[in-house]
Formats: C-alpha cells, structure tokens, sequence
C-alpha cells in the first residue's frame, strides 16, 4: 500500500511540473505540446472540469488529515488518482483552446490563471508527499499538540489557494473575452485620465508652472547650472537692443498663445478620446472576432503611449514642432482605427454605424480648428 501511495503521489507532482513548464513557455499554444481534447465547446468543458478539481481537492484534503491518513485504505490512492485524472482532463480541454477564435487576449489570461492553478497543486502535491512520509516514518507521534497546534497546516492553506483559483477561472471564462477586454479598457482609460488634470492646469496659463518643474527635472541640473555660472568669471551679457527685444518678445507672446489655443484643443479631443473608451465594450456583441478584440487592445496602449509622449512634449518643450505632430497623428490614427472597427463590428446596427460617424465629425473638427 505504502509504495501504491508514493507512486500516485510522485505520478501526480511529476505530470504537473511537466505542464507547468508548458504553460510558462511563450512558443505560442499548449496544443503544440500537449494532446487536445475533441470536446464541441472547450472553454464550458474547462468550466466543468475546474469545479471537479475543486471537489476532487476538497476529498484529497480531508483523508490526508494527518491522523486519518494510515487509517484511509485505498482512499488515499484513489482520491489523489482521481485529482490526477482531472488535471488531465483539464490540460487536454485547455490545449483545444485557440487564441485565434477567442482573441490573443482572452487566451493569455486563461493561460495564465491555469498556470497559477498548476502551480497551486504542485506545491499541494509536495505538502501531501512530505505529509505522508512524515507520518510513514512516525515523526508526527514525536510532536506535541501544541506544537500541532502552532504550526498549522500547510495542507489547508494549499486547498484554499486552489479553490480560489478554481473560483476566479470559472468568473475569467463565464466572463469571456468582452470582460477581459473592458478590464484592460478600463485601465489604459484611468492611465489616460491620470495626467490629464495637470495638463488642464497647465494648458490654462503654461507661465504659472514654468518655474514649477512638472517632471521633477530641475533637481538634475540645478548643480550643472552652479557651475555654468562660477564659469563666468563675472562677464556681463551683451545688453540686447530694445527693438529686438520688443519684435522677440511680440513673437514669444504670439507662439505662446498659439501652444494655449493648440493645447485646449487636445483637451477637448482627449475628453472624446475618453468617450471612445468608455463606448467600446457597449459597441460590441459577444459575436466580435478575436482579431477584433486584439487590434482594440493593442490600439488602445498606442493611444494612452502617444497621449502620454503628446503631453510631456507639449508641457517640457513647449514648442509646436515636428515632434508634437508626429505624436498628434499617431493619437488621431489610433483613433480613427478603433472607430473603423467598431464601426465594422456593427454594420448592421444603423444607430451604432450612426455613432461613430458622430464621433468623427466631432472629432474632425476640432483638428481642423487646430490649423486654421
């Protein structure tokens, strides 16, 4: 019986460590290594299977109670058998996933909450093979109840830990990829909106912050300018003339309020590069293609990368050069490109194609006022 129960043990930790190097792999899908399940809708499956492992653990845990344990029989076989069993059943339904149906997205998430599960029973694997040898070789009758009693059971922690888990993957997959994608909206929106209220400020009178460092740059070159000035060896400046320095301070004035005039039009763009955000995931059905929901994803870290860069030039530089426009057209093309999904996604819904056309008119306008 002792070898029997090693075995499983040993069977069960070895086949885990094996997946758990698969699912950690970035070469792309598990299937590549791992035969797949023919079932008609994996990710139900997965569902099912998840709360078997939950069931399947909860049983393990309770005949592997330490004074229970050399009293269990065949129990403490088959119950870790059948654990094994449904691990199996679940690499196989998860290896029949594609991330081309399901959008890359929704797929490295599943993984990646599969591979903390894997992880979770691996380390319960261990505390049930150490467990057992402790109480094989007696070591647990040298030990006193209070010492039991102080130092817990890792067993229960562990059993914890895959119940979550198992709970969080049944929320991810009944969920599905429209909650994953409205997940990472929601935070590219709050990136979006975390530097916005300082640009407002900004934008309003950029004079006021001038001398306020809004980067924190100041510090690094305070020392720098000490020394410029000690080179000085006391030589005045050249006076300049009072004409130049009028027609200098007239073109300063004008270029100034051109950056204000420019900035508060981002504004107002930005409040409606906002209301795209929040419109993404009431735009689309449940029926939106994975690639759909990949190219959203990924235009949407382009979109907060050059709103971000955008303000930092506007803000440091403040200069209406090259480097502002490149950025400015970078935002406005992200832009249009989600529109032109959605706006496909929903051909056949007039007020959603309506929508969008809005957003663009509005859009359009305030980048035409911004070159008039």
């Amino acid at each position: 019986m002792g070898d029997k129960v090693e075995e499983v043990l040993q069977a069960l930790e070895d086949a885990l460590k094996f997946w758990s190097i698969q699912l950690s792999s970035a070469d792309g899908e598990l299937k590549k290594n791992v035969p797949a399940s023919t079932v008609k809708d994996p990710l139900e499956e997965l569902v099912k299977i998840v709360k078997l492992i939950k069931a399947h653990t909860t049983k393990v845990g309770i005949i592997y109670e330490p004074s229970k344990l050399e009293k269990s029989g065949e129990a403490s076989i088959t119950t870790v058998s059948d654990l094994s069993k449904s691990f199996v059943l679940f690499i196989s339904a998860l290896a029949q996933v594609s991330s081309e149906n399901i959008s890359h997205l929704f797929y490295d998430e599943i993984k990646s909450m599969a591979h903390s599960l894997v992880l979770s029973a691996t380390q319960f694997s261990e505390e049930l093979k150490a467990l057992y040898n402790n109480v094989v070789s007696e070591k647990s009758e040298k030990k006193t109840e209070s010492d039991n009693a102080s130092e817990g059971d890792p067993r229960l922690v562990s059993v914890g830990k895959i119940w979550n888990l198992c709970d969080d993957f049944t929320k991810l997959i009944e969920g599905g990829k429209l909650k994953v994608l409205e997940k990472k909206t929601k935070m590219h929106l709050s990136l979006v909106e975390d530097g916005l209220d300082e640009f407002a400020e900004w934008a309003e009178n950029p004079e006021d912050m001038d001398d306020e460092d809004p980067f924190g740059l100041e510090d690094d070159f305070s020392d720098e300018e000490e020394e410029d000035e000690d080179d000085e060896d006391g030589r005045n400046p050249p006076v300049p003339d009072d004409d130049d320095d009028k027609e200098d301070k007239k073109q300063v004035s004008k270029d100034r309020e051109e950056l204000v005039r420019y900035s508060k039009l981002w504004l107002q763009k930005f409040k409606l590069v906002k209301l795209l955000f929040l419109s993404i995931n009431k735009s689309l059905s449940t029926l939106t293609s994975g690639q759909s929901i990949d190219e959203i994803f990924q235009t949407e870290g382009i979109i907060v990368r050059e709103i971000d860069t955008l303000i930092v030039e506007l803000m440091l530089n403040q200069t209406l050069d090259d480097v502002v426009e490149k950025h400015a057209f970078a935002v406005d093309v992200a832009c249009f490109k989600i529109v032109a999904i959605l706006r496909d996604t929903n051909k056949k819904s007039e007020g959603k194609v309506k929508w969008c056309a809005s957003w663009e008119a509005k859009y359009n306008e305030f980048s035409d006022d911004m070159y008039k």
